[in-house]
């Protein structure tokens, strides 16, 4: 079981009704994107001491999730601030290139840091969401907004296949690292390829097994949800 999946099954509003869960969930969203910087901020650091004490987990771990995301609002970052401009002054640490220069735009790094405090706020409002509501509830929610039922499976499914994915990266993973197969950046490169490669196959195993599985319990191409 994930570790997120781990304390959604046993936060303290475990019990509370997955309606009022999603609802508050999209209120976050709504005020993440609407255009007070303030109020971001205010939702940003109360959900997150909510998040922490609901879910009984340490402020240490709570960080740690953000490691795999962070990356990618940086990237964001990045493609807003980093423009080329014939205007030396205009920029910050310009690198001259040719008849122009590269570096950061002045005019928007202000736009830049309200990107940056709008997608940690949601992300951390989504983090709330799933490490408080299970997912059999979050299938109660999807089924009471009527969303197609092929999108419901669909989700169903790649909920399913995470697990079955992380699994297997552990476990190939490890048994790498126990005969030291990260010990120099020529061996992190050739371990790296054969972990991609290896983790294709199990997943491709295990959905013909789950295929197989499904056949011998006469699935005519519906789930009960």
């Amino acid at each position: 079981m994930l570790s997120i999946d781990k304390y959604a099954y046993e936060n303290r509003i475990v019990n509370w009704s997955p309606k009022l869960k999603a609802l508050l969930w999209l209120l976050g969203i709504i005020i993440a994107f609407q255009p007070i910087q303030w109020l971001k901020v205010v939702v940003l650091f109360s959900v997150a001491g909510v998040t922490i004490f609901v879910a009984r987990v340490s402020l240490k771990r709570y960080i740690s999730w953000f490691y795999a995301i962070l990356p990618f609002v940086l990237l964001s970052i990045v493609g807003i601030v980093v423009t080329v401009s014939s205007q030396r002054s205009s920029l910050i640490w310009p690198l001259r290139i040719g008849n122009v220069y590269l570096g950061i735009a002045k005019v928007m790094l202000p736009r830049a840091g309200q990107l940056a405090l709008q997608c940690v706020t949601a992300i951390v409002c989504t983090y709330w969401f799933a490490l408080t509501t299970p997912f059999i509830q979050i299938l109660q929610v999807l089924k009471a907004a009527h969303l197609p039922r092929v999108m419901i499976e669909v989700t169903m499914l790649m909920y399913r296949f995470i697990f079955i994915f992380i699994d297997a990266f552990e476990q190939i993973h490890r048994a790498q690292k126990l005969r030291f197969g990260y010990d120099s950046v020529d061996l992190m490169v050739h371990s790296s390829s054969i972990l991609a490669k290896m983790l294709f196959e199990q997943v491709i195993r295990n959905y013909e097994m789950m295929t197989k599985a499904l056949d011998a319990k006469l699935y005519n191409g519906d789930f009960y949800l």
